[in-house]
């Protein structure tokens, strides 16, 4: 199986990056817009600053992870049924936390397999 795994940076994000309860959700609903079925979240909080969120999905895990000092958000996707989209996951989260800044996307493709 070919999967597409997704990490991309949101430059410029306004401040709603400090805050892990919007951050879980803009995760959460770019997952079920999918048709993604979330399983779990773990959020962390670092000092002085900083947060990662990790959704656990039954296909894979979404994780952001916020940089508040350069206004900067990480976000990696990795999605293991073929028929979800997540480059749209991507972008779902970008509208919501951070629409009016700019994204860099890297997309690497994954195999699953028991070989190379």
């Amino acid at each position: 199986m070919l999967m597409t795994h997704i990490l991309a940076e949101l430059y410029d994000c306004p401040d709603v990056i400090h805050d892990a309860e919007a951050l879980a959700e803009a995760a959460k609903t770019a997952a079920q817009s999918v048709g993604a079925t979330i399983v779990g979240e773990y959020e962390v909080r670092y000092v002085p600053h900083g947060l990662t969120i990790a959704i656990f999905l039954g296909e894979s895990h979404i994780v952001l992870t916020t940089w508040p000092e350069y206004r900067l958000l990480l976000v990696d996707i990795l999605l293991c049924n073929p028929e979800m989209d997540p480059q749209a996951v991507v972008e779902q989260i970008q509208r919501q936390i951070c629409p009016g800044g700019q994204m860099v996307v890297h997309e690497t493709p994954r195999r699953i397999a028991a070989r190379p």
